[in-house]
């Protein structure tokens, strides 16, 4: 019985984890790419490879993150940058931050946090995008 319960507990775990990458269940987010905060650093780039995306979310995990802003590079050779101005705890997501001009196609995405010590360990960020 014990092995039974153990092992539904493991396959629960694995499922939520996974809608979390991906977004969650429905609401059409699509997980972009991570970075790992480390302190040193002020900011990270991630490569989104493409796609046509009309608002960005941020996910942290592993600890607190500050962020200031995104800046996001679009294929035409343009950019946005998107203030963002709060601290998301970890296991919290930032609010939907919509795209002027509505769906582009995204290039990457750099994220501007405060820098300084992560005390918590190596806080993590996902990015999603909405199409």
């Amino acid at each position: 019985m014990k092995g039974v319960l153990l092992l539904f507990l493991f396959s629960m775990t694995s499922f939520v984890t996974a809608q979390y990458r991906r977004g969650g269940v429905g609401g059409g987010w699509q997980h972009l790419g991570e970075a790992h905060v480390d302190g040193r650093a002020d900011h990270d780039k991630i490569d989104v490879g493409g796609g046509t995306y009309n608002a960005l979310q941020m996910a942290v995990t592993n600890g607190a993150i500050g962020f200031e802003r995104i800046v996001v590079h679009f294929r035409n050779g343009g950019d946005e940058v998107l203030p963002v101005g709060e601290v998301v705890r970890s296991g919290s997501r930032t609010r939907a931050i919509p795209l002027r001009g509505g769906a582009r196609e995204i290039r990457n995405v750099e994220i501007w946090y405060q820098k300084g010590k992560y005390n918590e360990g190596k806080p993590r960020v996902d990015l999603f995008g909405r199409r």
